[in-house]
């Protein structure tokens, strides 16, 4: 009866379980499950069988009196699922179904718990691929108006908007920005700088600088003022540009 137990335990947790832990069928685990222990108790009861041959009664002796300790006639019924009276104990077959049932019942819990477990194991994967996508979205894409400068061995974002202007200092370049008293100093020539800056946003107005065209308050001969008063030269080779950016706002020149 060992052998039948172990096989309804491997059974159940080798062909009904994966309809549950695996493919998420609970019907057909539920239906799998009943068939294994309909099968069960139906190999315990074939294999107690029915009551054993009756046993004829013993012949009584040749004298006809029985002996004073001695009993004849046919023997007592054998105790039923209840025994005689009702209150006796459980006949074999009966426990080993309970024994079977209550192996099955255990063999329930720990699949559920193993399908809990593998279903918070596989929610915290998904929460982590769902993270791990974010942030190669947010680095692949670049942030909008947002550059990158490598200065004194660190990488600094600047919003262009934040930009003033850019001083040009040989192999070095100053970038003023707002609300910085110091500048940003950036190991780049002015020229490649130019290149990178927004197209239309940004003016180079003398060999050593670079303005942000939005933060331009005067203009005049001599150079342009800027909203927070600082005075920037123009050169004569790009007073041009700076002429035809003021007559398509229609900023007055001197």
């Amino acid at each position: 009866m060992i052998i039948a137990f172990l096989l309804l335990l491997l059974l159940h947790t080798f062909l009904a379980a994966p309809w549950l832990v695996r493919k998420n069928k609970p019907r057909v685990y539920a239906a799998v499950t009943i068939v294994l222990l309909a099968a069960f108790v139906a190999y315990v009861l074939l294999a107690h069988g029915g009551p054993g041959p009756e046993m004829p009664p013993p012949a009584p002796p040749e004298d006809g009196f029985p002996p004073p300790d001695a009993s004849w006639g046919p023997p007592p019924p054998p105790p039923g699922p209840g025994g005689p009276d009702g209150r006796g104990p459980l006949r074999p077959e009966w426990l080993e179904i309970l024994s079977g049932v209550l192996m099955l019942a255990a063999n329930i819990g720990i699949i559920y718990v193993f399908r809990a477990s593998r279903s918070a194991a596989r929610i915290r994967e998904l929460e982590s691929e769902i993270r791990q996508r974010d942030e190669q979205v947010r680095f692949a894409v670049p942030l909008e108006d947002t550059m990158t400068f490598r200065s004194e061995g660190r990488d600094v974002l600047v919003g262009t908007e934040q930009i003033r202007y850019v001083e040009g200092m040989s192999e070095y370049v100053k970038i003023w920005r707002d609300g910085e008293p110091e500048p940003l100093i950036v190991l780049e020539r002015l020229k490649n700088l130019q290149e990178k800056l927004p197209a239309g946003r940004f003016l180079r107005v003398h060999r050593s600088y670079i303005i942000n065209l939005s933060r331009i308050r005067e203009a005049g001969r001599e150079g342009v003022v800027l909203d927070d008063g600082t005075h920037i030269p123009v050169g004569d080779v790009y007073s041009r540009g700076i002429k035809d950016f003021l007559s398509t706002i229609g900023h007055p020149t001197r």
